[in-house]
């Protein structure tokens, strides 16, 4: 097992709420499980080799993320990626998406608790 590497905070997507991902500049179709600011993981049958750059489109709610990656984790089932160039308008979409994800996180774990 790698040891966690993360210098920032991610949230966990539960199963019913993944993410839908698109890829622009190369094929690519899956379901982000985790996201941060630093990047994400996609469940995804398509596979590519680490280093690889590419241009992904996420959607939540009503919000829709495009931005440049590139792949640093390839597990079966999956790519994990890191976000290149995320300034300004993007970084304050990623944020929004963030904290709307983590407000429904926290809605959810009140539930469970009562």
């Amino acid at each position: 097992m790698k040891p966690d590497r993360r210098r920032v905070e991610r949230v966990v997507i539960p199963e019913d709420q993944l993410l839908p991902c698109e890829g622009i500049s190369r094929p690519l179709a899956g379901k982000v499980s985790v996201l941060g600011v630093g990047g994400m993981y996609i469940r995804t049958r398509d596979t590519y080799p680490s280093g690889t750059e590419l241009e992904l489109r996420i959607r939540a709610d009503d919000q829709t993320l495009q931005t440049p990656c590139v792949v640093r984790d390839v597990l079966p089932g999956g790519l994990g990626v890191e976000f290149t160039w995320l300034r300004g308008p993007l970084e304050a979409k990623l944020q929004k998406i963030l904290f709307v994800l983590k407000r429904k996180a926290q809605g959810r774990e009140s539930k469970v608790e009562s």
